[in-house]
C-alpha cells in the first residue's frame, strides 16, 4: 500500500497492522475460522439446493411445459428476426406496422420464458411449504406423544378444537356457580 492511499483513506501504515496482528493473535487463525464457518454455511446451502433439485423431478408434466415454452419462445424469436429483416427491406411507411408486430413477437418470447421461470418458482415454493407443513406436523405429533407420556408437564399450549374448549369452559363456569 502506498503512503498516498494510507493518507487518503486515513489508514495506519501497513507495517503496523502486520506486526500488531502477529503480536496479539495470528491473523491466519482468524481467517481460517472464518473460512471454516463460510464453508459450513455454503455446504448447508448446497444441501438445501440439492434437496430442491431432487424434489423438482417428482412433479409430473414440468418437463413438458418447459419444452413447450422453449419451443414457443424459439418460434417467437425466429418470427421477430424475420419481421425485423422484412421491415428493413420495405418502404418506411410500411415498416412501422411490421416492426410493431416484431416487438409483439419479442414480448411473446419474453413472456414464455417468464412463465417457465414462474412455474418453476411456484413449484419450489409449494414444495417448501409442504416440507414446512410436514415438519410442523412432525413437531406437533412429537409434542402430543410427549404430552401423553408426561401429562403433568404442560407448557400452556392448548391443543384441540374451539368447540370442545368452549364446552369445557362453560362446564367449569356452571360448576363454580353451584
Amino acid at each position: 500500500m502506498t503512503k498516498k492511499l494510507e493518507e487518503e483513506f486515513n489508514l495506519p501504515p501497513l507495517d503496523d497492522i502486520v506486526f500488531k496482528g502477529e503480536e496479539d493473535t495470528p491473523l491466519v487463525d482468524r481467517t481460517e475460522v472464518d473460512v471454516q464457518n463460510e464453508i459450513t454455511v455454503t455446504k448447508q446451502t448446497m444441501d438445501v439446493t440439492e434437496r430442491v433439485d431432487t424434489a423438482l423431478p417428482i412433479v409430473q408434466g414440468l418437463e413438458q411445459l418447459d419444452r413447450e415454452m422453449d419451443e414457443y419462445a424459439t418460434k417467437a424469436m425466429r418470427t421477430f428476426e424475420d419481421l425485423c429483416d422484412l421491415g428493413k427491406n420495405v418502404e418506411d411507411r410500411h415498416a412501422a406496422p411490421i416492426f410493431d408486430s416484431a416487438s409483439k413477437m419479442l414480448t411473446a418470447a419474453l413472456q414464455a420464458k417468464q412463465a417457465k421461470l414462474d412455474k418453476k418458482l411456484k413449484m419450489i415454493e409449494l414444495q417448501m411449504r409442504k416440507a414446512k407443513l410436514d415438519l410442523d406436523t412432525r413437531k406437533v405429533d412429537a409434542s402430543l406423544a410427549d404430552k401423553e407420556e408426561n401429562p403433568e408437564e404442560i407448557e400452556g399450549r392448548i391443543i384441540g378444537d374451539r368447540a370442545s374448549l368452549l364446552a369445557d369452559i362453560m362446564s367449569k363456569m356452571k360448576e363454580t356457580d353451584k
